[in-house]
């Protein structure tokens, strides 16, 4: 997954699921799932590797989900998921310990979120960051890597072709979106 992550790459957060076609028929790699419950997952996720789609899933969202151990060990072993998302830096290391690729989510609300996401970085074995939302990310992004060379994306409100280009200018990895117009760019 990693190397995914080495140049630029533009993740389609599939928040509906009839358009989970769009997404797997795209030219993208990963396809983020982000209303899933646990009867659907593994489902879901053996659609996405008949496609040859690596599939994260926004844990905080899944529906049925408990991120104890017995449940990240769930994600990995039955669902065979590649990676995850969460703000959650207990959930992030208990993750990559079963060896589940794993994005930080830091919420840029305010300077209290911002130094509370710091300081659960710095104990954070992620392996990569997003910064939301993304009109913000600009502004934080070298704060928050300048410890930690990750990649780094941003998610929330990337809308349109010139927001991608323009985070793909400024040296981030990615970004994170639900708008399908953006999921056959590459």
């Amino acid at each position: 997954m990693k190397k995914i992550f080495n140049g630029f790459t533009i993740v389609p957060s599939v928040r509906i699921l009839k358009d989970l076609d769009y997404a797997l028929n795209s030219p993208l790699d990963i396809v983020l799932l982000s209303e899933v419950h646990i009867g659907n997952l593994k489902n879901l996720t053996q659609i996405c590797h008949k496609k040859n789609k690596r599939v994260l899933v926004n844990v905080d969202l899944v529906g049925g989900f408990s991120s104890d151990r017995m449940g990240v060990k769930l994600l990995k072993d039955l669902f065979k998921l590649d990676g995850i998302l969460t703000s959650n830096m207990i959930t992030i290391n208990m993750c990559k310990s079963v060896g589940l690729f794993t994005i930080q989510r830091f919420f840029l609300m305010d300077s209290k979120a911002v130094d509370s996401s710091l300081k659960s970085f710095r104990n954070s074995q992620a392996d990569a960051v997003e910064l939301l939302p993304s009109p913000l990310a600009p502004k934080f992004a070298n704060e928050i890597v300048k410890n930690k060379k990750i990649p780094i994306l941003a998610g929330g409100f990337v809308e349109n072709k010139k927001s991608v280009e323009e985070f793909k200018k400024l040296g981030f990895n990615g970004v994170t979106t639900s708008t399908k117009a953006l999921w056959n760019l590459q």
